[in-house]
């Protein structure tokens, strides 16, 4: 007899402790049942979104070539890549001795064209007294009056000669036209550099904080992108950290590459959290299309389809069973429940053998 209740207060005590490590492991919306997991209907919030690949490009005019537009010996050059630099720094700086010298032949010939102006001028006003007096003859006011403005349009040409010296002598100093970070540098101090047809590349300026997001979206997802969309994306040089932007704009012409059409989708970067993004980073960018609160969802790993049709997996009488639902939108995790359970009703989530 006494054997007998040892017996049974051992059984109780293996129950207990079973029930204890059950309710331990399982919560209340996930439990193990019969070698299957199951998972309350609940409701949540949902955000529909769209996956693309993305690459990081600079915004128009955030990278710029910068260039000599005239010819000589590089004298000094004052940066190198990575270099930061401000707008209005002087990058580089081409021998100037000789657009100086030109400058002040172009300033001595507005001189002589100014006094030579000044002499026709006198001139002019001594054959109009002379005319007055019927002294100075028609032939000869007309002769006076055509120096005296071959005279000042010397000096207006010489004036011109003058501000283009001044030019030419300005562009040996090389400035940059933005701040950012030096990219590339295409020349060196004591090279020669010829201005005649195009300007030379000296250096590349790309400003960081002027990126965008060019997202490739599949032509199947396009018609769901607008713009003002958030957006989120990362990189793969900051694993785990998301990135936020918005969606600006969408080009008309498709992409094609291997017969697949996508669509460039230029995305705003909005918060960088002060994390260094460059041109041409690989991005995995998530597009949310829509948002519905409140509605009824199941996991997607309790989700299957056959055939066109929809079904999950419910228990009955101890054994699995297809349960035809409707779905609506879907996040990451979860599809919208639009028909065929109810809340709070459980669903097995995972693979299912049915051959157990």
């Amino acid at each position: 007899m006494k054997k007998i209740t040892l017996i049974t207060i051992a059984a109780i005590l293996i129950v207990v402790i079973a029930g204890l490590t059950y309710s331990t492991l399982y919560s209340e919306d996930d439990v193990e049942v019969a070698n299957y997991t199951l998972i309350k209907v609940q409701r949540r919030s949902l955000n529909q979104s769209v996956l693309a690949t993305g690459i990081i490009k600079t915004q128009i005019g955030a990278e710029v070539k910068v260039g000599a537009q005239v010819s000589g010996i590089v004298k000094e050059l004052n940066v190198e890549i990575g270099s930061k630099v401000k707008k209005g720094d002087l990058l580089a700086e081409i021998e100037p001795t000789g657009y100086k010298a030109k400058m002040e032949m172009a300033l001595a010939q507005k001189e002589i064209a100014e006094a030579e102006k000044k002499f026709a001028e006198k001139e002019l006003k001594r054959y109009r007294a002379l005319n007055e007096k019927e002294v100075a003859t028609a032939q000869q006011m007309e002769s006076i009056e055509k120096q005296y403005e071959l005279a000042v349009a010397k000096v207006e040409q010489a004036k011109a000669d003058l501000d283009y010296a001044a030019l030419q002598l300005s562009y040996t100093k090389i400035t940059a036209p933005i701040g950012g970070i030096v990219a590339s540098v295409t020349t060196q101090e004591g090279e020669t550099v010829a201005a005649s047809f195009a300007s030379p590349t000296f250096v590349t300026i790309i400003d960081l904080n002027r990126l965008e997001v060019w997202a490739y979206v599949d032509e199947t997802d396009i018609g769901r992108i607008a713009s003002g969309q958030n957006v989120t994306f990362t990189v793969d040089t900051y694993p785990g950290e998301e990135f936020t932007g918005r969606v600006e704009t969408i080009y008309p012409k498709a992409e094609i590459q291997n017969n697949v059409v996508n669509y460039i989708t230029v995305i705003n970067i909005e918060n960088k959290e002060e994390r260094t993004i460059r041109p041409e980073m690989t991005a995995t960018v998530r597009i949310y299309n829509d948002k519905k609160n409140d509605v009824f969802v199941v996991p997607k790993n309790g989700v299957k389809k056959e055939e066109g049709k929809t079904f999950v997996y419910v228990l009955k009488n101890g054994m699995p069973a297809k349960k035809y639902i409707e779905t609506g939108i879907s996040d990451k995790k979860y599809f919208e429940v639009l028909s065929g359970l109810k809340e709070n009703e459980q669903v097995i989530i995972g693979e299912v053998n049915l051959n157990k």
